[in-house]
């Protein structure tokens, strides 16, 4: 699936907030709106990925303008917690759940429960591809697909063959973890490279145990070992991995190699600016909260929402960087009422 039309990037966008603000909540329909108390169960997959966080807070946020109130827990990136936690969500009857599952298979069972108890089920990356028309997706209501797997993988592969011309080798790295998103994103990756430039040779994918910095470190360096220097590119699932690579191959002496990650973490912005990094993807957390927020309202409502949504997200290279949009200012308009779905780039397709 992708999007409809042309859409401006997310630096335009925010930039346009000061001059059409559309506030949601205001006027009467607004206040009446207001009245109509829901909470929301919002499961993060782990407190500690700034991404995530940014999205719970937007979430919240627009949640205090559209009328709902928002519950976070923290899975921890632990699968039973998350069954735990949305046990907790169904015993305190919330009316909707917003969950980013660890590990669907363990966790559907729950969120079957919460359906039948006539919480509606928001899923975020819970699937890997867009349903056929009419198909079922339960146990969610509806999936927003964060663009790492479809617009994001398909932006910095283009990036990499083009800065390779076509000729290569490139290193994948994944998470060290049965998260089935990022599994397929990174597969997505190698497929896609391999259609778009076939003479370019996917090496292997390494996992990251630890999601950050020093995992992302640790694997590439092995695999600087395994591959005797042959890595010309990095291609992660994450931002804190590409910064780890950085560290891995510099150290092996590796010259100018090409390292991608998704995110558009404030660090990963600074690895850009700073030549660490080649490029980013955004994931636009502000947005992905947004666009969360406003599905979550409208199944509450009692309002049809499509089955699958694909957030807009961006690349940053050095030639853009400076553009980027700070995820914290952007949360802070939303609280403000400032920057809504309506001038924030949501999909078309939600309204």
């Amino acid at each position: 699936m992708r999007f409809i039309g042309v859409r401006p990037s997310a630096a335009a966008l925010f930039a346009a907030v000061g001059i059409a603000a559309v506030v949601a909540g205001s006027g009467a329909a607004g206040r009446s709106q207001a009245k109509a108390q829901f909470v929301v169960g919002f499961s993060n997959p782990t407190g500690a990925a700034a991404s995530l966080n940014a999205t719970q807070a937007a979430v919240v946020a627009l949640g205090k303008h559209l009328g709902f109130k928002v519950i976070p827990l923290d899975a921890q990136l632990n699968v039973q917690k998350q069954v735990s936690d949305v046990n907790q969500f169904i015993a305190q009857k919330v009316n909707a759940i917003i969950v980013f599952p660890l590990a669907p298979n363990t966790l559907d069972p729950a969120l079957a429960r919460a359906q039948k108890a006539g919480i509606k089920v928001v899923g975020w990356d819970a699937l890997q591809t867009p349903p056929a028309a009419g198909a079922n997706i339960a146990p969610y209501d509806t999936n927003m697909d964060q663009g790492l797997s479809f617009g994001g993988a398909q932006k910095l592969v283009n990036l990499v063959g083009s800065m390779l011309h076509g000729q290569g080798n490139v290193l994948g790295v994944g998470i060290g973890a049965p998260v089935p998103s990022i599994a397929f994103q990174v597969k997505q990756y190698q497929a896609l490279l391999a259609k778009s430039d076939p003479k370019m040779k996917w090496l292997a994918t390494v996992q990251n145990p630890t999601d950050n910095i020093a995992g992302g470190e640790k694997v590439v360096a092995d695999a600087t070992t395994r591959f005797h220097g042959q890595i010309n590119a990095v291609m992660s699932y994450n931002d804190a991995s590409g910064l780890g690579a950085a560290i891995a191959l510099r150290s092996a002496g590796v010259k100018n190699p090409v390292i991608v990650g998704e995110g558009g973490t404030p660090d990963a912005v600074a690895g850009v600016k700073g030549g660490k990094l080649t490029a980013t993807i955004d994931i636009v957390p502000w947005r992905q909260g947004m666009i969360l927020a406003t599905l979550a309202n409208k199944l509450m409502r009692g309002q049809s929402v499509p089955k699958w949504v694909e957030n807009p997200v961006d690349l940053y290279t050095k030639a853009n960087i400076a553009k980027y949009v700070n995820w914290d200012a952007a949360v802070k308009k939303i609280n403000s009422g400032a920057l809504t779905c309506a001038n924030g780039g949501c999909p078309s397709s939600i309204g």
